[in-house]
């Protein structure tokens, strides 16, 4: 595809990984342009009130590098009237957070009284017609935005919610028996491993080989929608998926489990830790 316009199959694909990677942009449409040699793709950006072409992978791939990994978790928000009361539903799936799971960050905002992150107002300013947010039945002054989670807070207490990601499994182990655990953190895991099998010091899998394989299937697993990926594996293919992850616009998540109490944690189960951006590694040299 980089040497050659798209096919329309390609457009198609294509299209549908751009609207998964930013909820503000707009198909408009998917036409033939003689002079890229194939199909383009003409989208409209909402945030910057820009209208634009994408003739290639390649395009869309820098246009969201410089607009950044921001886009992933945006609340989309629509408001709905019934028997004259308006209701401004946040899209998407949510799980409450119990109390004792509750992330420092907002911990700290209830000690000070305030809700944590971006306020849902300055999110989406049409939230302020509203009556009532859900999930939570609550004023949309009284609401916050921070990475995934969605935090109500009020005279009468808090409420926590984690926003539900697809999780892929790249990695070499079925998560059949983990699927609760995964929803309780926030996910939605499909089970089957997706990471390849690859076989060290093998002539059949050399190193650019093994890139090949890890990036046909990552754009496979963004082309459905997924979130995040789940990494574990052989070494090289983790290290490769984590940056063409980033590149994509999929985070980059590590499991862990802890069976009973230690001298640091009294914590007992599955838990996780989102890898930085590779970018963020490279600005710390």
């Amino acid at each position: 595809m980089a040497d050659e316009g798209m096919y329309k199959e390609d457009a198609e694909k294509l299209a549908q990984q751009m609207d998964n990677d930013n909820p503000m942009i707009d198909i408009l449409d998917i036409r033939v342009d003689p002079q890229a040699g194939g199909y383009v793709i003409i989208a409209y950006d909402n945030e910057t009130d820009e209208e634009f072409t994408v003739d290639r992978y390649e395009t869309w791939r820098e246009r969201a590098r410089e607009t950044g990994p921001k886009l992933v978790s945006q609340l989309v928000v629509k408001l709905k009237e019934k028997h004259g009361r308006k209701t401004a539903v946040i899209q998407g799936e949510w799980v409450e957070v119990p109390t004792e799971n509750y992330p420092d960050e907002i911990c700290d905002a209830i000690a000070n009284r305030e809700v944590s992150g971006e306020s849902l107002l300055d999110i989406e300013p049409s939230t302020g017609d509203a009556d009532l947010v859900e999930p939570g039945h609550g004023k949309p002054g009284d609401y916050g935005f921070d990475g995934n989670y969605l935090m109500h807070f009020d005279a009468e207490g808090s409420r926590v919610w984690k926003q539900i990601i697809k999780l892929a499994n790249f990695t070499l182990t079925d998560q059949s028996d983990l699927l609760h655990e995964w929803r309780s953190l926030g996910f939605d895991i499909a089970p089957e491993p997706l990471a390849p099998m690859v076989e060290p010091g093998s002539d059949e899998w050399g190193e650019a080989d093994v890139l090949e394989e890890v990036r046909d299937r990552l754009l496979d697993i963004s082309e459905q929608g997924y979130g995040s990926i789940l990494l574990d594996g052989q070494t090289n293919a983790a290290a490769y998926a984590w940056v063409l992850a980033c590149e994509m616009g999929l985070k980059v998540i590590m499991s862990w489990t802890q069976v009973g109490d230690t001298q640091t944690s009294g914590f007992s189960g599955l838990g996780y830790s989102e890898l930085l951006h590779y970018r963020k590694v490279e600005d710390s040299l």
